[in-house]
């Protein structure tokens, strides 16, 4: 792949996370699936944590329809997000193929809580029908603030 190319293809990767965060945080639920792959894996960390390695995981869920069903009306529709993405890490592995991490704050409102935390997004790509899409999301959290109303 060409430089030219490269710098293309990183583009791409980061215009799917943006719209991965404006998605989510307008609710545009169809559009937000659709930026992952079938068999995509969506996971997080319940407890701050560096990369997963000292923090307790939340359970997986594998596929569509378990992150529409448990991630999106289970959590996230009934909630006012607020999500940042910044200064991703970009890895072109091959042609159809990527991984980044990218550091992010995000605010989740509930009926009696917010939470304001900072941590990473680790993730994996591959390029599907021309198009980068979400294959793994692994989201660990360095500093969690958790209010109650």
């Amino acid at each position: 792949m060409d430089s030219l190319q490269r710098l293309v293809e990183l583009e791409e990767l980061k215009n799917l996370k943006a719209s991965y965060f404006y998605y989510l945080d307008t609710k545009d639920w169809d559009s937000w699936l659709g930026l992952f792959t079938a068999d995509a894996t969506l996971q997080w960390d319940n407890a701050p944590s560096i990369g997963g390695r000292d923090g307790q995981t939340s359970q997986k869920y594998v596929g569509i329809d378990q992150i529409r069903e448990h991630v999106v009306y289970g959590i996230l529709h009934a909630a006012q997000t607020v999500h940042q993405g910044h200064t991703p890490i970009l890895e072109l592995t091959s042609e159809n193929t990527a991984r980044g991490i990218w550091a992010m704050e995000d605010i989740v409102s509930s009926s009696n809580q917010v939470l304001h935390a900072f941590g990473h997004y680790r993730e994996t790509y591959r390029k599907i029908d021309g198009k980068w899409k979400i294959a793994s999301l692994h989201l660990t959290r360095l500093r969690v603030s958790i209010t109650h109303s």
